[in-house]
Protein backbone atom coordinates (compact mmCIF):
# COMPACT_ATOMS: atom_id res chain seq x y z
CA UNK A 1 0.00 0.00 0.00
CA UNK A 2 0.89 3.34 0.14
CA UNK A 3 3.33 5.49 2.49
CA UNK A 4 1.55 8.69 1.48
CA UNK A 5 -0.18 10.63 -0.87
CA UNK A 6 0.45 14.34 -2.23
CA UNK A 7 -2.13 16.65 -3.65
CA UNK A 8 -2.20 20.10 -5.74
CA UNK A 9 -4.94 22.31 -4.51
CA UNK A 10 -5.73 23.85 -8.11
CA UNK A 11 -8.57 21.76 -10.01
CA UNK A 12 -7.76 18.92 -7.85
CA UNK A 13 -9.43 20.32 -4.66
CA UNK A 14 -10.46 23.58 -5.87
CA UNK A 15 -11.70 24.65 -8.93
CA UNK A 16 -10.56 28.73 -10.12
CA UNK A 17 -11.71 31.32 -11.94
CA UNK A 18 -9.41 33.91 -12.30
CA UNK A 19 -12.14 35.41 -14.51
CA UNK A 20 -14.49 36.34 -11.24
CA UNK A 21 -11.34 38.75 -10.19
CA UNK A 22 -11.58 40.55 -13.14
CA UNK A 23 -15.43 40.65 -13.68
CA UNK A 24 -15.34 42.35 -9.78
CA UNK A 25 -12.58 44.70 -10.12
CA UNK A 26 -13.23 45.80 -14.15
CA UNK A 27 -15.47 48.36 -12.78
CA UNK A 28 -12.74 50.07 -10.87
CA UNK A 29 -9.94 49.78 -13.47
CA UNK A 30 -8.97 52.37 -16.04
CA UNK A 31 -8.42 51.09 -19.96
CA UNK A 32 -8.97 48.00 -21.47
CA UNK A 33 -9.17 45.39 -18.66
CA UNK A 34 -8.04 42.57 -21.28
CA UNK A 35 -5.17 44.19 -22.80
CA UNK A 36 -3.79 45.22 -19.34
CA UNK A 37 -4.59 42.10 -17.43
CA UNK A 38 -1.98 40.29 -20.00
CA UNK A 39 0.86 42.32 -17.95
CA UNK A 40 -0.01 40.48 -14.39
CA UNK A 41 1.13 37.09 -15.26
CA UNK A 42 4.52 38.18 -14.02
CA UNK A 43 3.09 39.85 -11.25
CA UNK A 44 1.83 36.52 -10.76
CA UNK A 45 4.32 34.32 -10.87
CA UNK A 46 6.52 36.54 -8.52
CA UNK A 47 3.67 36.38 -5.99
CA UNK A 48 3.51 32.85 -6.57
CA UNK A 49 7.44 32.22 -6.67
CA UNK A 50 7.63 34.15 -2.95
CA UNK A 51 9.26 36.88 -5.08
CA UNK A 52 7.39 39.32 -3.99
CA UNK A 53 4.90 40.67 -0.80
CA UNK A 54 1.01 40.53 -0.81
CA UNK A 55 0.97 43.96 -0.06
CA UNK A 56 3.32 44.85 -3.36
CA UNK A 57 1.21 42.21 -5.63
CA UNK A 58 -1.69 44.24 -4.63
CA UNK A 59 0.58 47.84 -5.47
CA UNK A 60 1.49 46.37 -8.27
CA UNK A 61 -2.17 45.39 -9.74
CA UNK A 62 -3.52 48.78 -8.36
CA UNK A 63 -0.98 50.90 -10.59
CA UNK A 64 -1.14 48.48 -13.43
CA UNK A 65 -4.84 48.29 -13.86
CA UNK A 66 -5.18 52.03 -13.22
CA UNK A 67 -7.64 50.05 -9.89
CA UNK A 68 -9.76 52.89 -8.01
CA UNK A 69 -11.66 50.77 -5.85
CA UNK A 70 -10.61 49.70 -1.92
CA UNK A 71 -8.05 47.47 -0.74
CA UNK A 72 -10.29 45.65 0.40
CA UNK A 73 -12.83 44.83 -2.67
CA UNK A 74 -9.48 43.92 -4.35
CA UNK A 75 -8.65 41.52 -1.78
CA UNK A 76 -11.51 40.11 -1.33
CA UNK A 77 -12.07 39.82 -5.75
CA UNK A 78 -8.61 37.88 -5.71
CA UNK A 79 -9.49 35.69 -3.05
CA UNK A 80 -12.98 34.72 -3.88
CA UNK A 81 -12.23 32.95 -6.78
CA UNK A 82 -12.26 29.00 -6.07
CA UNK A 83 -15.16 26.06 -5.63
CA UNK A 84 -14.49 23.25 -3.98
CA UNK A 85 -14.11 19.89 -6.31
CA UNK A 86 -16.56 17.75 -4.20
CA UNK A 87 -15.14 14.29 -5.27
CA UNK A 88 -12.04 15.11 -4.08
CA UNK A 89 -13.09 16.55 -0.94
CA UNK A 90 -14.75 13.35 -0.07
CA UNK A 91 -11.99 11.53 -1.12
CA UNK A 92 -9.87 12.95 1.13
CA UNK A 93 -12.26 12.31 4.14
CA UNK A 94 -11.79 8.99 3.57
CA UNK A 95 -8.54 8.68 3.55
CA UNK A 96 -8.17 10.44 6.09
CA UNK A 97 -6.32 8.17 9.14
CA UNK A 98 -5.56 5.21 6.45
CA UNK A 99 -2.73 7.36 4.41
CA UNK A 100 -0.82 10.07 5.15
CA UNK A 101 -1.92 12.98 3.27
CA UNK A 102 0.12 16.32 2.06
CA UNK A 103 -0.34 19.52 0.19
CA UNK A 104 2.30 20.66 -2.74
CA UNK A 105 0.73 23.37 -4.86
CA UNK A 106 2.09 26.26 -6.58
CA UNK A 107 -0.12 29.36 -4.76
CA UNK A 108 0.14 32.21 -2.61
CA UNK A 109 -0.35 33.53 0.78
CA UNK A 110 -4.09 35.76 -0.07
CA UNK A 111 -5.01 33.06 -1.48
CA UNK A 112 -3.89 30.36 1.00
CA UNK A 113 -5.39 32.72 3.39
CA UNK A 114 -8.31 32.10 2.18
CA UNK A 115 -8.77 28.56 1.47
CA UNK A 116 -7.63 27.52 4.58
CA UNK A 117 -10.20 29.42 6.69
CA UNK A 118 -12.95 28.28 4.32
CA UNK A 119 -12.94 24.48 3.66
CA UNK A 120 -12.79 22.21 6.81
CA UNK A 121 -11.26 19.50 4.16
CA UNK A 122 -7.81 20.60 4.67
CA UNK A 123 -7.39 20.17 7.97
CA UNK A 124 -7.04 16.30 7.08
CA UNK A 125 -3.33 16.99 5.33
CA UNK A 126 0.00 16.35 7.50
CA UNK A 127 1.54 19.02 5.90
CA UNK A 128 2.21 21.40 3.20
CA UNK A 129 4.62 22.89 0.45
CA UNK A 130 3.18 25.96 -0.87
CA UNK A 131 5.37 27.61 -3.82
CA UNK A 132 5.52 31.48 -2.24
CA UNK A 133 7.04 29.74 1.05
CA UNK A 134 9.34 27.84 -0.19
CA UNK A 135 10.35 30.17 -2.78
CA UNK A 136 10.35 27.73 -5.80
CA UNK A 137 7.73 26.50 -8.07
CA UNK A 138 6.27 23.22 -9.87
CA UNK A 139 7.49 21.95 -12.46
CA UNK A 140 10.70 22.83 -11.15
CA UNK A 141 12.58 19.46 -9.88
CA UNK A 142 13.88 21.54 -6.60
CA UNK A 143 9.98 21.88 -5.04
CA UNK A 144 9.42 18.19 -5.10
CA UNK A 145 12.58 17.37 -3.67
CA UNK A 146 11.71 20.14 -1.18
CA UNK A 147 8.66 18.75 -0.78
CA UNK A 148 10.26 15.18 0.12
CA UNK A 149 12.58 15.90 2.36
CA UNK A 150 10.08 18.06 4.23
CA UNK A 151 7.25 14.95 4.27
CA UNK A 152 9.85 12.63 5.38
CA UNK A 153 8.48 9.98 2.83
CA UNK A 154 9.49 7.00 0.34
CA UNK A 155 8.96 8.43 -3.17
CA UNK A 156 8.55 4.87 -4.69
CA UNK A 157 5.92 4.58 -2.84
CA UNK A 158 4.10 8.44 -2.80
CA UNK A 159 1.66 8.97 -4.91
CA UNK A 160 1.94 12.62 -6.09
CA UNK A 161 -1.81 13.86 -7.66
CA UNK A 162 -1.89 16.96 -9.91
CA UNK A 163 -3.67 18.15 -13.19
CA UNK A 164 -1.45 19.46 -14.85
CA UNK A 165 1.02 17.40 -17.36
CA UNK A 166 4.62 18.94 -16.82
CA UNK A 167 3.69 19.06 -13.39
CA UNK A 168 3.08 14.88 -13.26
CA UNK A 169 6.48 14.70 -15.89
CA UNK A 170 8.85 16.43 -12.95
CA UNK A 171 7.15 14.65 -10.01
CA UNK A 172 8.11 11.03 -11.48
CA UNK A 173 11.79 12.50 -12.27
CA UNK A 174 11.55 13.09 -8.84
CA UNK A 175 11.28 9.35 -8.22
CA UNK A 176 7.58 9.96 -7.09
CA UNK A 177 4.32 7.86 -8.29
CA UNK A 178 2.34 10.48 -10.33
CA UNK A 179 -1.00 11.01 -11.46
CA UNK A 180 -2.66 13.28 -13.96
CA UNK A 181 -6.07 14.18 -12.38
CA UNK A 182 -9.25 15.75 -14.16
CA UNK A 183 -12.50 16.20 -12.00
CA UNK A 184 -14.28 14.98 -15.20
CA UNK A 185 -12.56 11.25 -14.62
CA UNK A 186 -12.49 11.08 -11.04
CA UNK A 187 -12.83 7.00 -11.41
CA UNK A 188 -9.69 6.80 -12.65
CA UNK A 189 -8.04 8.31 -9.50
CA UNK A 190 -10.27 5.85 -7.63
CA UNK A 191 -8.94 2.53 -9.84
CA UNK A 192 -5.21 3.58 -9.38
CA UNK A 193 -5.80 3.65 -5.07
CA UNK A 194 -7.70 0.24 -5.43
CA UNK A 195 -4.71 -1.07 -7.50
CA UNK A 196 -2.29 0.40 -4.88
CA UNK A 197 -4.36 -1.43 -2.12
CA UNK A 198 -6.31 1.04 -0.78
CA UNK A 199 -9.19 -0.25 0.90
CA UNK A 200 -12.67 -0.63 -1.34
CA UNK A 201 -14.32 0.62 2.00
CA UNK A 202 -12.52 3.25 2.93
CA UNK A 203 -13.12 4.61 -1.16
CA UNK A 204 -16.56 4.20 -0.88
CA UNK A 205 -16.62 1.56 -3.20
CA UNK A 206 -18.74 -1.64 -3.18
Amino acid sequence: MLDAIIFDIGNVLLHFDFGRTLKRIGPYCGGDIDLLISGLEPIKQALEGGRISSERFLDEVTEQLKYTGSRAELVSAWQQIFDPVQATHRLVERLAGCVPLYLLSNTNGLHAEYFLSEWEVFRNFSGAVYSHEAGMMKPDLEIYEHAIAKFGVKPSRTLFVDDLAPNVKSALEAGLQAHHYSAAAHAELIELLLKQGIPAKILGQP
